[in-house]
Parts: structure tokens; sequence; C-alpha cells
């Protein structure tokens, strides 16, 4: 080994004239943009539900876990409001029926 290979860099000049001689002569495809666009059709195509889900787990699953906790705020609120209601018109009755003032007249 000599000196001039072994530990040393290449110089800038000598690597620009390297990289300029490389030159790739790929062959083209002709059916290049059909096939490009054949592959975004088939993705683009419908799917069933289960492929849908399994490829978007963790959307599907915090969409999920978003529904179950409006509808048990949403549930428990409404639940509630109808016990209120329902207290309110126990009451109502109740007063009614000991009230000989609040008593509906036959």
């Amino acid at each position: 080994m000599n000196a001039t290979t072994m530990g040393s860099t290449p110089t800038p000049d000598s690597l620009s004239r390297t990289l300029a001689s490389w030159r790739l002569a790929a062959p083209r495809d002709p059916q290049f943009r059909a096939a490009v666009w054949q592959r975004i059709g088939e993705s683009a195509a419908a799917q069933p539900w289960a492929v849908y889900a399994r490829r978007h787990a963790i959307a599907v699953s915090g969409a999920l876990t978003l529904a179950v906790a409006v509808g048990a705020v949403g549930g428990h609120g409404w639940a509630r409001a109808q016990v209120a209601a329902e207290s309110a018109r126990l009451a109502a009755a109740y007063v009614q029926g000991l009230d000989a003032r609040a008593m509906p007249m036959p």
C-alpha cells in the first residue's frame, strides 16, 4: 500500500471528477404511470370494514372510546334529569294526596 491510499482523504477535485463520471442509464418503463394509477385505484377501492379497522386501529379505537365516553356522560345527564323530574312528580302527588287544598275535585 502506498501513502496516498492509506489513511488519506480524496481531494474535492478527484471526488467531483469521480461523481461526474458516474452515469446512470436506467431503462424507461412505458407502463410506469399506468401501473401507478392502477395501484392508486386499488388502494382507493372499497374495502371491508374489518380491513379498514385493522389498518386504522388507533383511530378506530380512539373514536370508539370517545363515543363511549360521550354516551356515558350524556346518559348520566339524561338519567339525572329523569330522576329529578320523577322526584318532583312524586312529591307533587304526595302533597296532593295529603293537602285538602291541593286535592282534585271529583
